[in-house]
């Protein structure tokens, strides 16, 4: 009978140790989300995605054609809205927080964010992401061409194919 109280002593307090554990990673991944400011920064890539949205709906739709550039900047924004919510976003985000760091890390990286250096560089990192961004986008205009021809080798070679298969079918 003492060895069963033991047990379930045991499994009870490693039970509860486990709980306390996930509060407190909750916690300090809410901590480092708010001390890095990951708020500021999806609201800022949102309205770089509009932007470039926007952009991108200027140089398709025709000046004079104010209506349709306002229904479809008014479809933008709605798409925007519901597809990029900061709290869908947020819980997503503590759950990989909370999966990939443990307790210590969390207080840690936190800690780090508040520091004048932590905030430091959370200040600078939106430029430097959208620098990076450019830089990408100036790479992919280079390999675009590329790799458009190389899909349109791709498509005529399995025509081809094709073409040979129906030739061969008696």
């Amino acid at each position: 009978m003492k060895k069963i109280l033991t047990v379930l002593l045991l499994s009870f307090l490693s039970v509860t140790a486990q709980a306390s554990e996930q509060t407190g990673k909750t916690a300090a991944a809410k901590e480092v989300l708010e001390a890095s400011n990951a708020k500021a920064i999806f609201s800022e890539a949102r309205r770089q995605i509009e932007g470039m949205t926007d952009q991108a709906l200027t140089q398709t739709i025709p000046a004079d054609n104010k209506a349709m550039m306002e229904r479809y900047t008014s479809r933008v924004q709605t798409i925007l809205e519901e597809g990029l919510d900061w709290g869908a976003m947020e819980e997503q985000m503590l759950a990989i927080y909370q999966r990939t760091f443990s307790l210590q890390e969390l207080r840690d990286m936190a800690e780090f964010y508040q520091s004048e250096s932590g905030r430091a560089i959370m200040k600078k990192m939106p430029q430097v992401m959208a620098e990076s961004v450019q830089i990408s986008q100036r790479q992919m205009q280079h390999v675009m061409p590329s790799l458009q021809q190389m899909f349109s080798d791709m498509e005529a070679e399995l025509a081809q194919k094709d073409a040979q298969k129906g030739a061969q079918k008696p």
